[in-house]
């Protein structure tokens, strides 16, 4: 099991973070050489994630028999351009995905764990917009 993470303000990174220390592992970034920081960077990531953008990115590759954790933000109710692009070059099939979210909420909560459940406590980074 390796747990990959991409990350805007830091929140998915804390908690892929604490994920790879239940599975005895490290918390690998995904990157993408984008600056997504500051109000700016907040709307051309929705504009971008929106249009189902994908972007090049870096990051470790796994072993091909190796079961994938992926943290991720949600940008405008999808997946951001640099999940897109791991997605497409890992498979969706092999990788177990943990959307984040502050701005929306699951209204119908039974039946799903939350992420606080998968890491026994509560998660905070700093968040900037």
């Amino acid at each position: 099991m390796q747990v990959y993470y991409f990350t805007r303000t830091g929140r998915s990174k804390a908690i892929a973070e604490e994920l790879a220390v239940r599975y005895s592992t490290t918390a690998r970034e995904i990157a993408d050489d984008v600056d997504w920081q500051g109000a700016g960077g907040y709307i051309k990531a929705g504009y971008k994630a929106f249009r189902g953008e994908a972007l090049p990115i870096r990051y470790k590759k796994p072993d091909d028999n190796e079961e994938l954790i992926l943290v991720f933000p949600v940008w405008a109710s999808t997946l951001p351009p640099a999940v897109r692009t791991f997605l497409e070059k890992e498979g969706r099939a092999r990788v177990i995905c943990i959307p984040t979210s502050l701005g929306s909420k699951l209204k119908d909560r039974d039946g799903f764990a939350k992420i606080i459940d998968l890491v026994g406590k509560k998660i905070a980074a700093p968040i900037s917009i």
